[in-house]
């Protein structure tokens, strides 16, 4: 059985703290990640450190007139250098990646959202490694107050993995400053602790996020029933030793599981005057196999609705489920009734080979 994991690596994880990227640095994190690949797992890596890889070859302006087009040129040149250098780690395993660069936005609507979980689902299915980083080049909140903790929860939730885990200087969660005499760590905290009793730490000085950004963005997640492990990028095998328990701290997800957050809110956002009306094999197969909706299986389409709204699935005057599409109304009037391997010849966008995909689909006698 394959695990999805999502990794995250501040910026000095895979940077030198004076500027430039670390090749031995980047070297040690895909080794980790390779070995984990032989066991089964599917690693999806969110990577910072575009800015830093490039300090030295953009010239700083003065402190005073220090402005974001700094940051910004910073990140279109570093972005390369780092990739380069992940491409250089990856070749020794014949192990290829893909870049995705994205800003929060995307996450927020709708068709973009699914946009990148279609590709994330497809590297990952072809064996390619996700190398995500924000588009600090064209983004300005997220430079100024954005963090890849935050995105890390997001791309967790967007690929459906099972844990995440973050790599920091710290080995876990302390009591207070672990730089200072008898700091303790923390080896499992709850997900309805609300870290009140802690001290934070400052952030580093090269990375935008802290421990306090990553205890706000594992509070995202813990809830929704997702597992978050924060650790050393020290160590090595920094993410193994994680996942074994020898070390960092483990932040316990809600024993309800994220899969019944998904379906409150596929069934709070559902158009009741939308739906498709499916045949009795689709009907079957959706009720007794549990299977994604496919387009040979829809008889009709009834509204008007985009692509990523959720709409219902029905057979004669019964409604079966409900379920988020991955094509609009007037795409689905053209392909419903066709076979996947039809839809190329009809529609000149193809988003995907399903109408609506198990994932995104709730059963009317699930949760209904």
């Amino acid at each position: 059985m394959k695990h999805r994991i999502v990794v995250k690596v501040g910026s000095l994880a895979v940077t030198d703290e004076n500027g430039g990227v670390s090749p031995s640095k980047i070297k040690s994190i895909i080794t980790d990640l390779y070995e984990l690949r032989t066991q089964g797992f599917l690693p999806i890596l969110i990577s910072s450190g575009a800015i830093n890889s490039a300090r030295g070859l953009i010239k700083k302006p003065d402190e005073k007139k220090m402005t974001i087009s700094y940051q910004q040129a910073l990140a279109a040149v570093g972005q390369p250098l780092l990739m380069k250098a992940y491409i250089d780690a990856l070749c020794e395993f014949n192990w290829p990646c893909a870049q995705i660069l994205v800003t929060h936005e995307d996450f927020k609507e709708r068709k973009r959202f699914l946009n990148i979980r279609n590709t994330i689902n497809r590297l990952l299915e072809d064996g390619v490694l996700p190398i995500v980083n924000e588009n600090d080049t064209v983004s300005f909140e997220e430079i100024t107050v954005g963090d890849n903790d935050q995105l890390a929860v997001m791309m967790t939730e967007a690929s459906d993995a099972e844990k995440l885990i973050l790599l920091s200087e710290a080995d876990g969660l302390f009591d207070k400053n672990p730089k200072g005499p008898g700091a303790i760590r923390f080896e499992e905290i709850d997900f309805r602790d609300d870290f009140k009793s802690v001290k934070i730490a400052a952030k580093t000085s090269v990375g935008r996020g802290g421990m306090d950004t990553k205890l706000k963005a594992i509070r995202k997640l813990t809830p929704l029933g997702v597992d978050v492990i924060l650790g050393t990028y020290l160590e090595d095998k920094a993410v193994s030793r994680l996942l074994l328990g020898k070390g960092g701290t483990n932040f316990k997800g809600n024993p309800i599981r994220e899969k019944s957050r998904h379906k409150s809110w596929l069934s709070t956002l559902v158009k009741n005057d939308c739906y498709v009306v499916v045949d009795e094999g689709a009907s079957k197969a959706l009720l007794d196999s549990h299977t994604s909706l496919l387009p040979v299986g829809i008889k009709k389409v009834q509204g008007k609705f985009k692509r990523g709204e959720v709409i219902q699935i029905r057979h004669k005057s019964k409604i079966l489920a409900v379920g988020l599409t991955e094509y609009d109304s007037l795409e689905l009037n053209l392909i419903k009734g066709k076979k996947s391997a039809e839809i190329n010849d009809i529609l000149e966008y193809v988003h995907s080979k399903v109408a609506i995909h198990i994932e995104n689909l709730l059963l009317k006698k699930d949760e209904l």
